[in-house]
């Protein structure tokens, strides 16, 4: 999570969200992470029109932390979990 919205970094998703939930899942692949349900704040850029998201973070997050901050990532429908948004470093898993 970012306190501000890099210029360096480009998403097609960027929210601001205040986290409510987190539980450790598997996803579809057996990968472990968590799943956070998150409040959207505010949707600076990109396809999200719902009031809350759910946010996909594998195992060694470094920004798993934080309770309310600037999300970027991309939208991505998961046969367990539905439409999670995926953070910009979890591109390459």
């Amino acid at each position: 999570m970012f306190e501000q919205v890099p210029a360096d970094i480009e998403a097609s998703e960027i929210i601001e969200a205040t986290i409510q939930d987190r539980a450790q899942v598997s996803d579809a692949r057996g990968l472990k992470g968590e799943l956070l349900s998150a409040r959207v704040d505010r949707v600076i850029k990109g396809s999200i029109k719902t009031d809350t998201v759910k946010i996909f973070l594998y195992q060694g997050c470094p920004r798993a932390s934080g309770g309310h901050g600037i999300i970027l990532g991309y939208l991505q429908d998961d046969p367990m979990f539905g439409l999670v948004l995926i953070p910009k470093d979890h591109l390459v898993r």
